[in-house]
């Protein structure tokens, strides 16, 4: 499998924005989703993530906002039916790799980060993300489509 794992911070790049103008390296991460459409992928973990951060939303009051974000996480899913990735056996066994890596280079790398790693590295996929400083020193191929 040949393609891009989409880290959270990249898939929230595409969130609704209320702003006029977006900033320039938020406009560049949209471009580069659509231009690569087709050969990207969702890690169940950044979904879990995106949901919590609804919750979190409707707790504190929020619920139109919350509305919102959970109508644009729905869209998402159907834009990606069967590109939602588990965080299976496979992706966990690499954790022993990862994590000891990552200490190696100093890095104690967060769960979410550390499963959206393994996802990638079972699959073959490169993790797309802003967050370049924790992924690197597990040793997975990471661009950063932020950069304009």
């Amino acid at each position: 499998m040949a393609g891009y794992l989409l880290d959270t911070n990249l898939i929230s790049a595409t969130a609704p924005d209320r702003r006029d103008v977006l900033p320039p390296e938020k406009a560049a991460a949209r471009a580069w989703i659509i231009a690569e459409q087709a050969s990207l992928f969702l890690p169940v973990t950044a979904v879990a993530e995106i949901a919590a951060g609804i919750g979190e939303r409707e707790a504190s009051g929020a619920s139109r906002h919350a509305r919102d974000l959970a109508e644009w996480l729905a869209a998402v899913l159907t834009n990606y039916p069967d590109r939602v990735l588990p965080f299976d056996t496979e992706a966990a066994l690499q954790a022993r790799h990862l994590q000891h890596e990552a200490r190696l280079r100093g890095v104690t790398p967060g769960f979410a980060d550390l499963t959206v790693a393994c996802i990638a590295r079972a699959r073959g996929l490169v993790v797309a993300t802003r967050n370049t400083r924790d992924f690197v020193p597990m040793g997975v191929d990471v661009l950063n489509p932020f950069e304009a």
